[in-house]
């Protein structure tokens, strides 16, 4: 099986994380399962270092930047392949073609546009793919519980909740993005199945 990842920007300084050397650790997994990475460019915050690891340790990776940002090296320079497009949407749009999961790392604005563009592409049906949050250092909890808020007042679709997945550990968001990619819809649980693990998961991230 072949899931096609990719990681949505992140800008988060490293040092914010008290387990930033666990994250180190996590980046590895990437690495073991064979990773081929698909990110939104560059060489910073967390999608630059893992990209980085991925890069030097022999891993395929390639970039989608917006041509204005590559051209003013806002970012650093890209790991792997560079493929500039006219903008952030179209960044977007072109790598839901060549993926087939997304993970998002925590970030700012760039990051949440990125998320909330997936999920409303999702909900409307323009794609299938798992969404998986590295809720790193419990980072997204406070927009997870944002999100069970606006569930509750009736201003998102239970429905629109269940269109992504979290993990506070890369293997087990590997492993659930991994079900979710051969078991899709709502009558399979992840939690009740036996040894997610043995899916033999391969990512381009």
């Amino acid at each position: 099986m072949m899931i096609i990842d990719r990681l949505v920007r992140s800008e988060a300084p490293t040092e914010q994380f008290s387990d930033w050397d666990q994250f180190w650790v996590q980046s590895g997994e990437l690495v073991r399962r064979k990773i081929r990475l698909t990110y939104g460019g560059g060489n910073v915050g967390l999608q630059g270092a893992v990209a980085s690891i991925v890069y030097t340790n022999g891993g395929i990776v390639r970039g989608f930047i917006p041509g204005y940002i590559a051209a003013q090296q806002v970012y650093g320079p890209t790991y792997g392949a560079e493929y500039t497009v006219s903008s952030n949407y179209y960044k977007h749009f072109e790598m839901n073609h060549v993926v087939e999961a997304f993970i998002v790392l925590p970030g700012g604005i760039d990051t949440m546009e990125g998320l909330f563009t997936l999920i409303s592409w999702a909900s409307e049906g323009l794609h299938s793919k798992p969404i998986g949050l590295l809720n790193i250092d419990g980072y997204f909890n406070n927009l997870i519980k944002f999100l069970d808020n606006a569930v509750r007042q009736n201003f998102m679709a239970s429905s629109q909740k269940k269109l992504f997945i979290s993990s506070f550990f890369i293997d087990e968001l590997l492993d659930k993005l991994a079900f979710a990619k051969t078991f899709p819809g709502p009558g399979a649980s992840y939690d009740e199945f036996v040894n997610p693990g043995a899916l033999g998961l391969e990512l381009h991230l």
